[in-house]
């Protein structure tokens, strides 16, 4: 593996544990009054957003990167989100995302090469890796950063 490309890997890995930190000091910047109040053009809210987090890191990317670790070029099926649930509070959806978050971390520290060019079949994107999840995951938690920063 050319030293490049590892120390990309390793990049991503920082900015994939730091993002969670810099989306909780986001939402501390927010007062609680407005966590429900919407924040985006779009009307989301920052219980929407983190809701948003959540859910995919746990019902989308934990689980493919998990599939395609385990199996050999497996299918991996579109997701359709749940709306949030207003029940649920911000401290619980940040813990269960900063959770997710470590042990999808844990599986990317330990790969070999090899690993990270493990691939699924998405029927909307197509064969992509390790490595394309893993940069979709960090691009997705980017693009909420920057919603909750109001950028």
């Amino acid at each position: 593996m050319s030293e490049q490309l590892y120390d990309y890997r390793a990049r991503l890995l920082v900015r994939l544990e730091g993002i969670a930190d810099e989306i909780a000091g986001a939402i501390a910047a927010i007062p609680q009054s407005r966590w429900h109040e919407p924040v985006t053009p779009e009307g989301r809210s920052p219980h929407t957003i983190l809701s948003s987090l959540r859910g995919l890191e746990r019902y989308v990317y934990s689980l493919r990167l998990r599939r395609i670790l385990a199996e050999d070029s497996p299918e991996l099926a579109a997701f359709t989100p749940d709306p949030p649930d207003p029940a649920l509070t911000m401290a619980n959806l940040l813990a269960d995302y900063k959770t997710l978050r470590r042990a999808e971390l844990e599986l990317l520290r330990h790969l070999p090469p090899a690993g990270w060019a493990r691939a699924g079949r998405h029927p909307l994107f197509g064969v992509r890796t390790v490595q394309w999840w893993a940069e979709r995951t960090l691009e997705h938690s980017n693009r909420h950063l920057r919603e909750l920063r109001g950028e």
